[in-house]
């Protein structure tokens, strides 16, 4: 399969010259989440859309080991960036993921795929539903649950603006009826961009199947396109991070003033104590007791230590 990441967006209300996908989410660029998540799957291709300021920034952070850059001189829209990535794809399917996205699971992805192959799908699309859906396109079913349409929130009726179920932007495709079908999306005329969910309602209009899946954990799909939406994200990967140690068998103390990159690893019997910042690829050791007012980035403590009021960058003790 091929894998397509839409990292064009310029993020203009995140307040700053640095590309939305690069800003750091627990210790590395945001869109290095979804990458991690998309290569567990070993993608025959890994396709990522930038334009051309950012491909400079994000080719120069990323290490390019598996990964095609395809520039996209204007922002045209979702369709544009998808169809761009027509000559380098080869697989029978194309799975299309937004880079500022970073919470999606592996497993979610899997049952995504399972449901696709199984169901004999032209295309399937990750939905959830938001307490708030204001802002995203409401999915309209068929009576057999199938999708009958994608309504954009600014077109929507009053009817469909009570739907709470949301397309995520995330989806898969058969790559020639995605193909086919983008070379007859036409331009917006509001906006002049080309929006992937055409594709969509083309889809339907000639009775191929097309399907959402349904995600109870909505969390999942929430997007980062401002400072505040990227705190809270924020605030859901350090409770995962959390939740991961302790069912290695870790003890975490006021977790709350416990503050962790994404690659930090606590062995079982580790304690951590508030007050504590552990950064980049620091290993805590089994029995070791870590905190307070401990700072440790790239450091290695081996197993039953006590460490209290130390900052540490690149050591092992």
């Amino acid at each position: 399969m091929t894998f397509i990441i839409l990292a064009a967006g310029s993020g203009k209300r995140m307040r700053g010259p640095t590309p939305k996908v690069m800003r750091p989410l627990l210790g590395r660029p945001m869109i290095s989440h979804i990458l991690l998540t998309v290569q567990r799957f070993s993608p025959e291709h890994l396709l990522v859309v930038v334009d051309p300021k950012g491909h400079e920034v994000i080719s120069q952070e990323l290490s390019d080991e598996g990964i095609r850059y395809i520039i996209q001189p204007e922002a045209l829209g979702t369709a544009d960036a998808v169809r761009r990535c027509r000559d380098e794809v080869t697989t029978r399917r194309v799975m299309v993921l937004c880079g500022d996205v970073p919470l999606l699971r592996s497993g979610t992805l899997s049952d995504m795929i399972a449901s696709h192959q199984s169901r004999g799908a032209a295309a399937t699309l990750l939905s959830t539903e938001f307490p708030d859906p204001s802002g995203y396109g409401r999915i309209v079913r068929n009576g057999d649950g199938t999708v009958r349409r994608i309504v954009e929130d600014k077109d929507a009726s009053s009817d469909q603006r009570a739907i709470r179920e949301i397309n995520s932007g995330t989806y898969i495709f058969e790559s020639n009826l995605l193909f086919n079908m983008l070379e007859r999306v036409e331009p917006s005329p509001a906006t002049g961009e080309y929006y992937l969910t055409d594709v969509v309602a083309m889809l339907v209009e000639v009775e191929m199947r097309v399907q959402a899946l349904k995600i109870e954990d909505s969390s999942e799909l929430m997007g980062v396109n401002d400072p505040a939406a990227l705190k809270r994200v924020e605030d859901i990967f350090r409770r995962r991070l959390l939740s991961r140690w302790r069912r290695a068998g870790a003890r975490i103390q006021n977790p709350l003033m416990v503050f962790a990159d994404s690659e930090v690893e606590l062995a079982a019997g580790a304690q951590v104590n508030g007050r504590t910042v552990l950064r980049g690829s620091t290993r805590i050791g089994s029995g070791s007791r870590v905190g307070p007012f401990v700072t440790l980035e790239d450091t290695v403590i081996e197993g039953n230590s006590c460490i209290k009021g130390l900052r540490s960058k690149s050591s092992s003790s």
